[in-house]
């Protein structure tokens, strides 16, 4: 029953904050391999969800990703 929606509503909007995303833990260079040392899921859930960890490990950076960057698909090499 009901209609299914993947969008946030507005109520959700203001609680990202509380949700976990990706994020870069160290400096990574242009086609350095993301690894569990320099990707970590942490707050606030600016960045990729946390379920696509094992797609973003052994994948490589766009280009130089500064320390504390959430990421995004913009950032990965596919």
């Amino acid at each position: 029953m009901g209609v299914v929606n993947y969008e946030r509503t507005a109520a959700e909007k203001d609680n990202v904050k509380f949700r976990r995303s990706l994020y870069t833990v160290e400096d990574i260079k242009e086609g350095e391999m993301f690894t569990h040392q320099n990707v970590r899921s942490i707050r606030p859930g600016y960045g990729l969800a946390p379920k696509y960890i094992t797609a973003v490990l052994g994948q490589t950076a766009a280009k130089g990703i500064s320390k504390g960057t959430p990421l995004s698909n913009e950032l990965i090499n596919r």
